[in-house]
């Protein structure tokens, strides 16, 4: 059954371009039609869509075409040109993402009934106009007024489309941050239990990847739905200003949803900007796209760290910052970075109850220092000199490799640099890492 019906607000006066206008409802209602009876055939839903997708591009030629024999003016055919590429690129889009919607077919069968009674009510309308002044013929005034009293209810329609398809995705988000959260705190845990050090790029790049598809996809809708909600309700106020406008304007609370649309857009953006903080976390922390010897800054890749690892840390520890400023590291970002992580699991497993883990940072002639101490429950002489060893662990079996710190020495070392270890039993750990500013070919022992 079609949400929106045919009717002769939607007319141009163009013949040609009138039925195709016509055709295209057809196509898309018949597409809501087969979404609705086929169930699972992907492959009579894909040709439907398809035959959709073409017929579409052909009336954009045809419109194309009568405002180059018009000769409009050619910044406006640019305009209106763009608005059909970008519709079309856009609906791509969408239908080869409907696997991450809920309600596919709502979703795209919404857009696209709502989309084109805008561009037709809006932009095709303009159109019309600006072909009839290239050619010199007047505008009747009269019936414009009677256009926007006509589209009122019309617009309404597409505006509550809209605004459901809105909250359709405000929710489908929503869940799917969530799951993202879980998954990422998920996998993360997995691997610090483990330490598994060197597969934490590799989980940061998928996890990464499978965030910013999504992403991706909602970011370039929302942009898009922002600026048609506008569209429509600067249509919708035009329409509301005639008698009877007025009457159905209320019947809605026209000015509610107003409101309303733009703190569900509001909403979406904050959802998305949360789920592009955590890829931007995760990217820092592994710095999967930099992997080469580089100038870095390694309080940034602290930071970064400290968010990979909040959910182990949250639970057992208070964190404190006594960080000064450092001078940018010849060195591999990503491999530091899982330094730092080691160094902080480490500490948080140390601590039997509640305790406190403060990172500090300095310098110290041509080297810097970043030291991570806890108050845990400390090693004793003969522990310190075998923590560095391969497969030498204190923790319980099954919840410890023994080969975090003995990769987090090879890593240091690698780089040109030293650790120093303080502990007691009973009183804490501080350990401190020191490296080179210039890099491993060029160190210089502080004095």
């Amino acid at each position: 059954m079609a949400v929106f019906a045919w009717d002769d607000s939607f007319c141009t006066g163009f013949a040609v371009v009138d039925a195709q206008h016509r055709h295209l409802f057809e196509l898309i209602n018949g597409l809501k039609d087969a979404s609705a009876d086929a169930g699972r055939d992907e492959a009579n839903l894909n040709t439907l869509f398809q035959q959709l997708a073409a017929y579409a591009v052909t009336h954009f030629k045809e419109e194309e075409n009568l405002m180059r024999a018009a000769a409009v003016p050619a910044a406006y055919f640019e305009h209106h040109a763009k608005i059909h590429r970008n519709f079309v690129a856009q609906v791509g889009e969408l239908w080869n993402q409907r696997g991450i919607m809920k309600s596919p077919s709502e979703t795209i069968y919404g857009f696209l009934a709502a989309w084109l009674s805008a561009h037709i009510l809006g932009e095709d309308q303009e159109m019309a106009r600006q072909i009839r002044h290239a050619r010199g013929e007047p505008e009747n005034g009269l019936a414009s007024a009677q256009r926007a009293a006509a589209m009122t209810p019309i617009l309404q329609q597409a505006l509550g489309v809209l605004y459901q398809a809105l909250s359709r995705i405000n929710r489908d988000l929503a869940e799917t941050n969530r799951n993202l959260e879980a998954k990422v705190q998920e996998r993360t845990q997995e691997l610090l239990q483990a330490e598994k050090m060197a597969s934490i790029g590799q989980l940061a790049a998928g996890v990464a990847h499978e965030i910013n598809n999504p992403v991706g996809f909602v970011s370039s809708n929302l942009g898009t739905l922002g600026r048609y909600a506008d569209q429509l309700l600067k249509l919708a106020e035009l329409g509301a200003a005639t008698p009877a406008g007025q009457a159905s304007g209320q019947s809605i609370d026209l000015d509610y949803l107003k409101t309303d649309l733009h703190d569900l857009l509001r909403e979406t953006r904050e959802g998305l900007d949360r789920v592009q903080n955590i890829v931007a976390n995760l990217k820092d922390f592994s710095r999967i796209d930099q992997s080469e010897w580089q100038e870095a800054d390694l309080l940034a890749g602290l930071e970064s760290t400290l968010n990979v690892a909040a959910h182990e840390l949250k639970y057992k520890a208070d964190l404190v910052r006594e960080l000064a400023p450092l001078p940018r590291v010849r060195c591999m970002p990503a491999q530091l970075n899982q330094v730092f992580l080691n160094l902080l699991v480490n500490a948080a497993q140390a601590i039997a109850g509640h305790g406190t883990i403060t990172v500090r940072s300095g310098t110290a002639g041509q080297e810097v220092w970043i030291e991570v101490a806890d108050t845990g429950c400390g090693m004793d002489e003969a522990t310190q000199r075998r923590m560095f060893e391969p497969f030498f662990t204190t923790k319980p079996v099954g919840t410890g490799t023994g080969l975090g710190m003995s990769l987090t020495w090879d890593i240091i070392k690698k780089h040109g640099g030293r650790i120093d270890v303080s502990s007691h039993p009973g009183a804490g750990t501080t350990i401190r890492v020191w490296l080179p500013v210039a890099g491993p070919n060029e160190r210089h022992v502080a004095g």
